[in-house]
């Protein structure tokens, strides 16, 4: 799932709010539960003392009561059914009233018949000790065989329970910053680390692996894709630039080839020339050499200026170009033919260089016949000759390429190569096949 960064920071924080609430919430509750299960251990606890004692003597009753003190728990008894108190003479009870309490803490109220653990007794004789143990203890009957009474439970102290609250609210926030921060490495800081690893690698001329940044913040997914499309545009900007030097160097190297064998066959002539032993044909073949020489410098200008040269266009009638291209090529059996509305916007002389291009090249395979069919947007140039080598097909629309039936020629190989860019130039597009009948077929499409 991928999500604005913005929305992954408010969930964070809605998190870091979230997870100390329901920790501090969760730790109230075990608190009370575990404070309230402590006072029912207490009770139990002391009721268990209470069933296990007795009221009948003076002794028993003591223990009793400091065994109920020694539990923290404060107690009123007094004895029930067929026991009673144990012998008391109200006077000297009365008389001995503060040597008794001195002596063992322990106060009998004969009048009444109750018994209360020291802690007790001060606070049931006045009336704001009595506020004291509603406030401050849990009051609940008791009532065993044979003795009958109160416990005051003291109340659970909030100090704990609000420390462990606070204490589990603190885990809880620590919990969530620390998950937030480790999220923040993963989603975040790790790809940026990547994208500018790999932003330094192509400013250094290395272009990174194809794998992307993946992350679930979406600003830092489309910089990864933005960044490493880049990387892709510029691979393949490099490709192309290698290739065309390695096209440059390869044209370069062949029009230089090119043009040392007439250079060689002229310079040869003329020095027979000069030296009077020459036949009688050398200064004919010298003609034809400089001639063959000035048609590939032509060739080269107009290859160099079809991909430079801005054409203007204007309405044109790919029909009437035909035919004029057709008045400027080698004689031989050519029929034009003329079908539907010729009529587009382009360059008419590049129009014409296109057609007169395919046109000698077709005249120079052709056995007895070219056809020029001229449609809307499309003109059709096709010959009876052997057609194109299977394996030259692909081959024929570049530079300097000459299949193994044209090496014959006079070309530099360019004529094709120079249509295809004055037709690209326009917006179309020029294609080769060989006919079914036989016989090559060059089409160009145009808008």
């Amino acid at each position: 799932m991928t999500l604005s960064l913005r929305t992954w920071l408010a969930l964070g924080l809605a998190l870091a709010l979230a997870v100390p609430a329901a920790a501090s919430a969760g730790a109230w509750l075990a608190a009370g539960n575990w404070q309230a299960g402590r006072e029912h251990a207490r009770r139990d606890e002391a009721v268990s003392v209470i069933a296990a004692g007795s009221l009948a003597t003076e002794p028993d009753a003591r223990a009793l009561l400091r065994r109920l003190s020694g539990l923290g728990v404060e107690a009123q008894l007094k004895p029930t059914g067929s026991e009673t108190a144990f012998p008391v003479d109200k006077a000297k009870a009365m008389a001995d009233k503060k040597a008794a309490m001195a002596r063992d803490q322990l106060k009998v109220d004969a009048i009444r018949g109750d018994l209360a653990t020291p802690g007790a007794d001060p606070m049931l004789m006045t009336a704001e000790g009595k506020a004291r143990l509603n406030s401050d203890y849990t009051a609940t009957e008791v009532s065993v065989p044979g003795i009958a009474g109160q416990l005051f439970l003291p109340k659970q102290s909030a100090a704990p329970r609000w420390a462990i609250t606070i204490g589990a609210a603190a885990l809880g926030l620590a919990a969530a910053i620390a998950l937030a921060v480790a999220l923040l490495s993963r989603w975040v800081l790790r790809p940026l680390a990547r994208l500018a690893g790999d932003a330094d690698r192509i400013a250094g001329g290395e272009l990174p692996d194809g794998t992307g940044v993946r992350s679930p913040a979406r600003e830092v997914a489309q910089v990864g894709e933005a960044l490493h499309g880049m990387a892709g545009a510029l691979g393949s900007a490099l490709g192309a630039s290698a290739a065309a030097e390695r096209e440059r160097r390869f044209l370069i190297s062949a029009i230089a080839h090119d043009l040392r064998t007439p250079l060689f066959t002229l310079r040869g002539s003329l020095e027979a020339i000069e030296r009077g032993i020459g036949d009688g044909d050398a200064l004919g073949r010298a003609q034809r050499k400089a001639d063959h020489l000035d048609r590939l410098v032509g060739e080269l200008f107009a290859f160099a200026r079809a991909e430079y040269a801005e054409h203007a266009p204007e309405p044109v009638d790919l029909g009437a170009i035909a035919r004029r291209a057709v008045e400027t090529v080698e004689p031989g059996a050519i029929r034009v033919e003329v079908s539907g509305d010729g009529r587009i916007h382009g360059d008419p002389v590049a129009l014409q260089r296109v057609l007169t291009n395919l046109l000698d090249n077709a005249v120079r395979h052709a056995r007895s016949r070219v056809d020029v069919t001229v449609s809307p947007g499309r003109v059709d140039v096709a010959d009876d000759g052997p057609g194109f080598a299977d394996a030259d097909l692909p081959y024929v629309f570049e530079p300097l390429f000459r299949g193994d039936r044209a090496r014959g020629g006079g070309g530099a190989g360019l004529g094709l190569a120079i249509a295809r860019r004055l037709v690209r130039a326009h917006g179309g597009e020029v294609g080769a096949a060989n006919a079914a009948a036989g016989g090559a077929c060059v089409t160009v499409t145009l808008p």
